[in-house]
């Protein structure tokens, strides 16, 4: 069988890092359009969720026409049920790859076990890899396995979290520097990010780090750093798809870019709820002359429709 992407890519990787409520089917293809990033990740599923509501949670996992990875990514507690999420995606999707998610923060996550949850336990971590290679493994087409974590719960524990991950021979870690009890605040830790890609170096597996990258600047420099493998750029995306090109765009541009979204809105997820644009118009207009009026209009809109009428007659100027 051929290598999976992740053997074939090319180095280093600079991709958009999965984000729940954020990196969906119209997010990941403008960001796709816009700014090439090497690989896409979508917003995580439960594999259990998956399981019993296959059809509703499949437009997840939606994608456009593109020759970037994709990878689909599920969390969850149950090897059973990630063995069986893995196989719908693999029959019904056009993913490239499976992440399972043991970074997540969320609470209602870690209480189940799954998530950022998993560091505390290895030994079932290495349970659901393992039941997600095995389905892969059955496959004609090559498909990578990967794992986002964090480098501890409570504490710091890198040193033995990741080779435990490194044992099941993973094709990709994607590693964000902060533990789960700091969920999004204080500094992303680059140094242990370190630690974790000298642990890699001697493997097959790749380590990317994530964490606090604002610029493409900020990837080259952690990728000089600290991971030559690559890195995963997340919050900064937002409103931005061109930070993976280094580009300013003009205000216009960032009305097209809008515009643009809410069209793959409608293209990909046409029964999806539309209020799930607003996050992401609200950034796209971040520093507009009268930007706080605009989101307050924006706010208030319930339609893509009356979002595209709104947008389209927005003239600023530079």
């Amino acid at each position: 069988m051929p290598k999976n992407f992740w053997h074939t890519i090319k180095i280093p990787i600079i991709g958009l890092a999965p984000m729940d409520g954020i990196t969906d089917p119209a997010c990941r293809a403008l960001v796709d359009e816009i700014g090439h990033p090497s690989i896409l990740y979508s917003e995580f599923v439960s594999a259990e969720g998956l399981c019993r509501n296959t059809k509703r949670l499949l437009r997840t996992f939606l994608t456009h026409q593109t020759k970037t990875p994709f990878i689909g990514q599920l969390f969850g507690a149950d090897p059973i049920a990630m063995q069986e999420a893995s196989a719908i995606l693999l029959e019904q999707t056009s993913v490239s790859g499976i992440d399972i998610n043991m970074g997540c923060p969320n609470r209602h996550v870690a209480r189940k076990g799954g998530g950022a949850a998993l560091i505390k336990t290895p030994t079932l971590a290495q349970s659901l890899i393992s039941s997600v290679q095995q389905i892969v493994s059955k496959q004609k087409r090559p498909i990578g396995v990967s794992v986002k974590t964090r480098i501890g719960v409570d504490s710091i524990v890198t040193s033995s979290w990741i080779p435990a991950l490194l044992e099941t021979h993973l094709d990709a870690i994607a590693l964000h520097g902060r533990t789960l009890k700091q969920l999004y605040t204080g500094n992303a830790d680059w140094i242990e990010i370190h630690k974790a890609a000298k642990l890699a170096s001697d493997t097959t597996t790749l380590l990317l780090g994530n964490g606090d990258l604002q610029s493409l600047q900020d990837a080259q420099h952690h990728i000089k750093m600290h991971t030559p493998d690559g890195v995963l750029i997340g919050r900064a995306t937002l409103g931005n798809p061109w930070v993976f090109v280094d580009t300013k765009p003009s205000i216009k541009e960032r009305v097209a870019a809008a515009i643009r979204h809410c069209e793959l809105f409608v293209a990909l997820t046409p029964n999806a709820n539309p209020l799930s644009l607003r996050k992401h118009l609200a950034r796209y207009i971040k520093g507009f002359p009268q930007a706080a009026l605009v989101r307050e209009h924006i706010m208030k809109i319930e339609t893509v429709k009356e979002t595209l009428d709104f947008l389209s007659v927005l003239s600023y100027s530079e």
